[in-house]
């Protein structure tokens, strides 16, 4: 077995004490601070309202302390913050998250924005980073051939959507006009091939994790998008060149967790397992997931057992 579920999911639901986190709870990031794990997380109230929070653990497991982080401030993100990822890079929390600036929502109003936290209690400054329609964007954990590197999904509300990589020189191209001016129009040349049929629909999920083998990334692939009665949630992961990772190395070719629980098959949106966030402790990768976009959930993968199986479908 490839991947086990913690046997008592979900690990967070919503707390109907914080009207912001009364209705979902779901789409959650950890990161490593200390001694302690930090989850950020997607909060959302009973007005469908979404803000980030953030809650402690001392194992990964168990979370405790649930606050509000990221709230709306600027034009950009006025219906909503959600989804966040987080990196920590230059003694700094990059947290890449999605700002809503339409309701109804349409593809123009749905953008990556940036939180900067120094000790994920409060936020130091926020930055929009796309002016066109992009999600689940997350920094690679460190630099790569002394440049900072990105993974986002261009056009999720516009599909085809694609899964992409971006590489800055420093910092504040990350959120650059002139950086996006010219990277946007040949954004093609930047696309990871994981699309198998166009009525697929791929996005990025957890932020990649540095392996020995390569960076692997885990990420959400969706069969038959466009039918809602055959439409497919799955969760499949690729290993790129830890020096190039345009390089794709070997990816699975089939899903490694699909909707079976009834947490995951019942909610708001049911049918859903969506990866959103990882961490690796002891050998095994610790995958945070959305459940029917009302919890959160765990499950844990072998990474061993995990790079044995992408490899097998090496070229």
């Amino acid at each position: 077995m490839i991947v086990n579920r913690y046997n008592k999911n979900p690990i967070l639901t919503p707390n109907k004490n914080h009207p912001w986190e009364a209705e979902a709870v779901f789409n959650g990031c950890p990161i490593k601070k200390g001694k302690e794990v930090f989850l950020l997380y997607r909060a959302m109230s009973p007005l469908s309202v979404s803000s980030i929070g953030v809650a402690k653990s001392k194992d990964g497991v168990i979370f405790y302390n649930r606050q509000q982080l990221i709230i709306s401030k600027y034009p950009w993100e006025r219906f909503g913050c959600e989804d966040p990822r987080v990196t920590k890079l230059n003694k700094q929390y990059y947290i890449f998250y999605t700002g809503l600036s339409t309701y109804p929502p349409t593809a123009e109003g749905v953008k990556v924005a940036l939180a900067i936290s120094k000790d994920l209690k409060t936020v130091q400054e926020k930055h929009l980073i796309t002016f066109f329609n992009a999600k689940a964007m997350s920094l690679f954990p460190e630099k790569i051939n002394k440049k900072m590197w990105a993974v986002l999904t261009v056009h999720t509300d516009q599909p085809p959507a694609k899964i992409c990589l971006a590489s800055f020189n420093n910092e504040k191209e990350l959120w650059s006009k002139e950086y996006w001016n010219k990277w946007y129009p040949n954004f093609k040349k930047s696309v990871l091939p994981l699309q198998r049929t166009l009525q697929d629909h791929v996005e990025a999920g957890a932020p990649p994790i540095k392996t020995k083998n390569g960076w692997l990334l885990i990420y959400s692939y969706i069969r038959n998008y466009f039918s809602l009665r055959q439409r497919a949630f799955s969760v499949e992961a690729v290993l790129l060149d830890l020096k190039n990772p345009f390089k794709i190395i070997a990816r699975t070719n089939l899903p490694i967790l699909v909707p079976e629980e009834p947490y995951e098959k019942v909610g708001k949106v049911p049918n859903i397992v969506f990866p959103s966030g990882a961490m690796v402790k002891d050998n095994l990768i610790y995958l945070y997931y959305g459940s029917a976009d009302t919890t959160i959930s765990l499950a844990y993968i072998s990474i061993p057992n995990l790079l044995k199986n992408i490899l097998e479908n090496q070229d």
